[in-house]
Parts: C-alpha cells; structure tokens; sequence
C-alpha cells in the first residue's frame, strides 16, 4: 500500500515519532495509513537527502523498536530489508559510517525478532554475506567502526542461533589475531562466541569417537569464508541448542584437540589489549571452554585470577567470582581463597563504590560457600577474626545496606556462637537504625529495624532476645503510635513462624492495657493507630475484652468523635467492635458494647457509620456467640459481597442482587453559578447586629472579637445548582446528591452538602426558582485558590453515579469580609482601625 507522502522536516519527523509511540493506533488511524504505509513513509525519509543523519537514526530506531508491529507479514520484512541492504550499500562509508552501522543494526534487530532464518533463509543468507564481506576487511582504515558494529550484529545472529557460524570459527581466528586496531575486540569476542557453541554442537551431534572435528575446524578451514551455506530449509531442529539448557554436558571425554590449547592460550595472552568489559565476556566464554574439554587445565585462568582479584570493575570481579565457582579448589588455593573473601568485604564496605554495586559484593558474601543447588545464604567459615568486624553496619551506610549487614550478623552468631552468648552484641549492633526510629523518623530506618528484628527472631528465637525485641517494640510504639502498623506486621509474622510464641500476646497485651489507661485527649490525635492495636489485641483471646470496650463507650462520650463524623475514624471503631464480637463471647461485654453501639448508631454523624453500627447493634442483641462469630469470620479476600454474606446467613437466603458499580460520568452533566449580589441588601456581618455598641467601645470590641480564639472566620458564598446545557437528557432527575469539595492546604475541610432531588425542568438555568446551596469555605491562609467539586448521586434506574463539576475559584476579593459590626457603625469603625493601624507604625518606626 502507498504512504501518505509524509514530506516533513527533521523536527516535524521528530514530533511524528512521539505521536506514534505514545498510540501507534490513533496515530495511524488519524493519519489515514496502515503498517505498510507508515513503513513506507520513513524508507523514503531515509533515502532522502534533506534529513540529516541523526534524525534517520532515529527513524531507524523506531522500526526497530516497532517491527513486530509495522512489519507483521513476511513480504513486508523482505521489502523493508532489501530497501535498508540498498540505502546501506549506497551510503559513503567515509562521511556515514555511524549511520551505515546503525543500519545494520537494525535489520539484524528486524531479522531476530521476526525469526526469518526460518522463515526466509535465503534472506538471512544474504543479509549474512553483506556482514562477512564487511567484516573480512582486516585492518583498513576508514570503516573501523562499521567493522566493529558487524562483528557485533554477527555475534547477536550467532548467539540468537547457536551454530549458524561454527564452520566459520578458523576464519574468525585468524582475523582476531591479525586486526590491530581497536575493533579487535569485537573480533575476539565474536570468535570465543562461535567457538563456544561450535564445541557444545560438537559434544551434542557426534559421538565419543568421532570428537576430532573441531580440531577440522580450527585449523583445517573446512569452508571458505565467503559465502556462507546454509539449508534450504530451516527449522528448529537446524539449530538444537535453543531447545536445551546453554550447559557442559556431561560426557565430554573425547574432545581433544592440542589445537584448542592453542587457541585459548592465544586468547589468554590477548586479554589485556581488551577492556574490561571484553575482558569478562572473553573469560566468561573461555571458562565454558575450558569446562567441556578435559585436557585443558583450570590452572589456565591462574594468572588471569591473580591479575584481576583486585579489580574495581564490577563486571571483572563477578568473572572471578565465577572462576571460583565453576573450578573451586581446581584453581584457587587456601590463600587464594581468603584473598577473594577479603578483597569482597573490602569492596562491599568501601564507601567510593555505588550501593548497589556493595549489595551486589554483600550477596557475593552471602552465597559465597552456598552449594549449586540450593540457595540458601550462609556465612562462609572462612570469616572468622577481624573480618567479622566488617560485617557491623556503619552510620553513613545505605539502610538497605544496613539490613543485609544485619542479616549477615545474624547469621554470623546463629552458626558460630552459643545461644543468648551474643544477645547484647545484636542487640547493641541495631543503633544505627534504632536511633532514628525512636526519634519518630519513618520510612527506610522503619522498615530497617523491623526486618532486622524478624531476621534476628527467625534465626535465634530464644526467650532472652522475645524479652529484647518486646522492650525495644514497646519504647517505639508507646512514643510513636504510627509505628503500630510496623509491629503489627511484625507480631503476624513471628505468629506464623512459631504459633506457640508468647510475644505477640505480650506485646499486645502491654500495648493495650498503656492506651485504655491513657487519656482521650492523649489518644484522639492519633486514634487510627490505637484502634489497630485494640483490633489486634481483641483477635487474641488470652486478652480480656471488657476494658477495650469501656475505653470505646469513654471516647465516644468525652470526645466529639460523633459530631465529626469521620467516615474513617468511625469504621476504626467499628472494626475494633467487630473483631471483639468475632473472638469473645458476648457475655463478657454484652452490655457495654451494646452501648457503644447504641451510641454511634443514634449520635455519629455519618450515615454508614450508623448503619453498620445498627447491623452490629442487631447481630449483638440477637444472635447467639457461634452464629455471630462466623459471621463476622469474613477473610480479607471477601470482603465486598460480606453485606450479601451476612444477609443470607441471618435470614436464610438473599433475594438481593450484588450492588452495581459506581457509572463515572465523564460528559458535563451539573454547574455552580454563584448567585448575583443583590445591591439593595446590606451585607450581613458575622457578629451580632441587633444592637449597636458605644463610640469608645467600638474599637476594642472589635479587635477583642476577632483575636478570640473562638473567631473562625469563613467566606460564605451562595450558588446555584443547575443542570450544563450540554447535559445528557437522560439525566433529567438527580437523587440524594452529595457534593464534595477538595480543599488543599491552606483552607479547612468543607462540609459535604446534600441535595434531595434536583430536576432538569427546576433547575436547567440559574435564575430564581433554581436550586441554590451555600458553600462555607474557612481560610487558613488568606490567598485566593480554586476548588475541585465531585458530586455523587442516584438515577431514576437505580444507578449510583458519580460526576464532576467544573472548579470553583475563590478570587481576592472574596477574602474581603465585611466588618463584624452593625452596619451604621462600620465607618466608625473603620476610621478607628486606621488611626490605630498609622499609631502602631508611628510607634514601632520610633522603637527602631
């Protein structure tokens, strides 16, 4: 199919390929195109000569990032390909060997990803042979680079098909060792790559005895090295390696080749000419090697051990690492070993090294003896005397870092010393993290404290360290109750790993008797938290439930819980009363909690909270303890149909469908006008008017009025509630309408408004018969803001829904209120307040 003859600049191009990538649908379907055609479009913007090369580099990205998309049928691939083999051969090495590279790159990318070697062999093959032509150009000068990048996409082909190059792998030898530019890295990597596989097809397709043919390989050029050969057809079988594990086998007796010596001799002796990253790929693939042929020694890496066990490169150090694992004691002495186990603790705890690069040596440590099989983490036993030291966290350490230290010291004890011998030590090793917590810092040194609390219970466990961690537990929770949750979670897990331990009674038992002790005004600040621990406490029935209740019936008679009316804070409650009712007989609290419930279902100001208080009211006062605890047993993973549940289980059956999920409405449906001020009423102040105050009174009045501490000042602005004229007139009549409004931080909570019914024949233009609301806003701050209003509401269907209406703002002159004084008295007043105001700046401009 033909593009649409996009003709655009390199900028424009820019902005086309953002559109894309953020919908490729919408993209095309605005455009008017398909795949073949947006395709087409960005090959005829790489043949142009308008665009620069650095925006076909990104074009060309983009049909790599997208072909499994653009290029979905075969005939696409091979037209895209053949065009990209045409503009790389026409492109001058000499001013666009980047772009000539990148070129590559991508049909390599389209070729991998689209599998053509099954598909279309013949397409690979010729694709292949552009590479190896480009490649058997051993040290000219001007296409280093692009030589480089084809080493590379032939080592992506090869790696993607193990195999596809083994009859090539002299020939690759030869050039590693002849290049000497800089590019001869990547013919090193691309040989021990084909080298590699070329023995793991060997081990695999041929028997014991007829193991020789690799040293064919190496040194009797079986094929030349232009073209390559490849079947007619290839499937998954061609290439077996991708359908196994990439490991030694095991019967590798038989593949002798004095010519394989050579060759990782050469190799070994061309790793310093490399850098660091090569160098480890190198080794990586020449312990493979080494692995799967038993005439070669692991003493081959002794030198290459030596050399690199002081390494600050990453890559490097984890090669040594695998060194050690693949040939342990083969290579590595006594010595040796404790050379590595010292150079990683010293890496792990050198404060210039990145932290995750010390996470990554800390988990070297913790595996470092660790069998193959398993995965377990244990100290190794060679750490022992001064090393241990390096093991205690330090106070500028990453807290992540700090837990793993932890852990380590855990381990550490748990395998080297007697129980409780080391309690003070582990304990004393906790004040980097225990410090901050007990300063009320949450977050990481939070989470630190407490998984190095269950990492030490997990691994000791003993009475002496239960005693430790309850008085640490109970000196954080008691001066920072937002650390419940923490201890929650960290009392279910000790539950669950020894479910006869006495701590978490203990601890809970403690922590509830201090908060039914405390005063209310002491609790209420924080009562979300000290409801968790009631609830917690109330699960656990070795704790008696009576003064848990009667501390509820005192908060809600001494606070003004009710006339708040929290959704959250009333539910709070409400689940302490739950879990009570769930784990007690209810002839322990039966009268209490019938109070308490009483009380919130006939005084809290919030009507869920009254009508689950009057559920739990009914279920008290008629049903027996068995029927009301497996009610209330409902998991956490059941929770939205518990009202069907509890229906069905009092009654005997459920005739009620599962509620409906609130309709969001995203079309304009409802609108705030503000009603107009009416000129001829006199403004209304927020004091009494009804009598007027004398002269010499007036000032003082005033200013003692406003400086009360009762004086709350709020802005009362009257609207009107009307339909959009763009509204869905299917939405005629709105019932039980709930407006919210959300406020930021510098103005007070505005109360919900309710409406009953609002109609579209009412209500369709703000004018006089319309609906109107008055809305109170309190400025904390006196700057002008806007609100957002969500409103929900219920249909004539039964639908519960949900809308937005547009913002609301509150201007600066809205901040002006009038004065609180009768209205014949306010420019009296006014005169007074600037006479005082020019008085106090007289006075303080003469104190300066």
């Amino acid at each position: 199919m033909a593009g649409s003859g996009i003709t655009v600049s390199g900028e424009q191009w820019l902005r086309e390929m953002d559109t894309f990538r953020a919908n490729p649908t919408a993209y095309l379907v605005g455009k008017r195109m398909d795949e073949e055609g947006f395709v087409l479009d960005i090959l005829q913007a790489l043949y142009s000569d308008e665009l620069s090369h650095t925006i076909k580099v990104q074009l060309l990205g983009l049909l790599q990032e997208r072909c499994g998309v653009l290029l979905s049928t075969d005939t696409s691939v091979e037209q895209t390909v053949g065009s990209l083999t045409g503009i790389f051969q026409q492109a001058d090495v000499d001013t666009a060997a980047f772009f000539k590279g990148q070129v590559l790159v991508a049909i390599t990318t389209i070729l991998i990803a689209r599998d053509q070697l099954v598909e279309q062999p013949q397409l690979v093959g010729e694709f292949l042979n552009t590479l190896l032509d480009v490649v058997s150009k051993i040290n000219s000068g001007p296409d280093q680079v692009l030589r480089g990048v084809a080493c590379e996409c032939l080592r992506e082909m090869e790696m993607s098909y193990p195999g596809l190059l083994m009859r090539k792998v002299g020939h690759l030898y030869v050039m590693s060792q002849t290049e000497n530019t800089f590019v001869g890295q990547n013919y090193m990597m691309l040989f021990v790559t084909v080298l590699k596989n070329a023995m793991q097809s060997i081990l695999q397709e041929t028997e014991v005895t007829e193991k020789t043919q690799l040293s064919e390989l190496l040194a009797g050029r079986v094929e030349p090295f232009k073209p390559i050969c490849l079947p007619e057809k290839v499937d998954s079988s061609t290439f077996p390696l991708l359908q196994m594990e990439r490991e030694s086998s095991a019967d590798t007796k038989g593949l002798e080749s004095k010519e394989l010596k050579s060759v990782i001799s050469v190799v070994v002796e061309h790793l310093p000419l490399l850098t660091s990253a090569g160098k480890a790929f190198v080794l990586r693939q020449l312990i493979s090697c080494v692995d799967m042929s038993p005439d070669l020694s692991a003493s081959t890496f002794k030198s290459q051990f030596l050399n690199h066990v002081a390494t600050t490169d990453i890559g490097l150090l984890h090669t040594v690492l695998q060194l050690k694992s693949q040939f342990g004691a083969d290579l590595l002495s006594d010595v040796d070993e404790d050379l590595l186990l010292r150079r990683l603790l010293t890496f792990a705890n050198h404060p210039c090294v990145p932290v995750l690069q010390r996470l990554l040596c800390w988990h070297w440590v913790l595996h470092y003896t660790t069998d193959k099989q398993t995965s377990f983490e244990v100290i190794p036993a060679r750490l022992q005397g001064p090393l241990v030291t390096q093991l205690f966290p330090q106070i500028f350490d990453h807290m992540t870092e700090m837990v793993t230290k932890l852990r380590a010291i855990s381990l550490y004890y748990a395998t080297n010393t007697p129980p409780d011998s080391s309690l003070q030590l582990l304990i004393d090793s906790l004040v980097c993290v225990q410090k901050s917590v007990q300063q009320g810092v949450g977050g990481q040194p939070a989470q630190a404290l407490f998984q190095a609390l269950f990492q030490y219970y997990r691994q000791h466990h003993s009475p002496a360290l239960a005693a430790e961690i309850q008085r640490l537990l109970l000196d954080v929770v008691l001066f920072h109750p937002k650390f419940v949750a923490h201890t929650i979670d960290l009392l279910d897990s000790v539950e669950e790993l020894t479910p006869d331990s006495p701590m978490p009674v203990e601890i809970l038992g403690a922590l509830t008797t201090h908060t039914v002790k405390s005063s209310p005004k002491d609790v209420i600040a924080d009562l979300e938290h000290y409801m968790m621990i009631l609830e917690k406490a109330a699960s656990m029935t070795q704790i008696d439930p009576k003064p848990t209740v009667l501390y509820l019936l005192t908060l809600l008679q001494t606070t003004p819980l009710c006339e708040e009316g929290s959704w959250h804070r009333g539910h709070a409650l409400l689940s302490v009363c739950a879990a009570v009712m769930r784990n007690h007989p209810s002839t322990q609290y039966f009268k209490e909690m019938g109070d308490v419930l009483y009380a919130m279902l006939t005084l809290y100001d919030d009507l869920d909270v009254r009508d689950q208080a009057r559920l739990y009211y009914t279920l008290l006062t008629n049903l027996s303890f068995d029927k009301l605890s497996s009610l209330l047993a409902v998991s956490a993973d059941n929770r939205a149909h518990t009202a069907t549940s509890l229906t069905k289980l009092v009654t005997g059956g459920s005739t009620f469908p599962p509620a409906a999920p609130v309709v969001q409405i995203t079309q304009p449906l409802l609108k705030l006008t503000r009603v107009p001020d009416d000129p001829s009423a006199e403004s209304k102040s927020e004091g009494p008017e009804d009598l007027n105050i004398h002269e010499k009174d007036l000032l003082s009045t005033y200013l003692e009025r406003i400086q009360a501490s009762t004086y709350q000042p709020a802005i009362h602005i009257k609207y009107y509630l009307h339909f959009d004229t763009d509204a869905d007139p299917d939405y005629s009549r709105l019932y039980a309408l709930v407006l919210h409004v959300q406020t930021n931080n510098k103005y007070a909570q505005v109360k919900d408004t309710y409406v009953s019914c609002i109609s579209r024949e009412d209500s369709m233009k703000p004018e006089k018969d319309c609906k109107t609301i008055t809305l109170s806003f309190q400025p904390l701050e006196p700057v002008p803001t806007q609100f957002t209003i969500s409103c929900d509401f219920s249909t004539e269907d039964g639908k519960t829904c949900a809308a937005h209406l547009p913002v609301l703002q509150l201007s600066f002159r809205d901040l002006f209120l009038p004065l609180a004084v009768p209205g014949a008295q306010k420019l009296q007043l006014f005169q007074q307040l600037w006479e005082h105001i020019h008085l106090q700046q007289q006075q303080t401009a003469e104190d300066r």
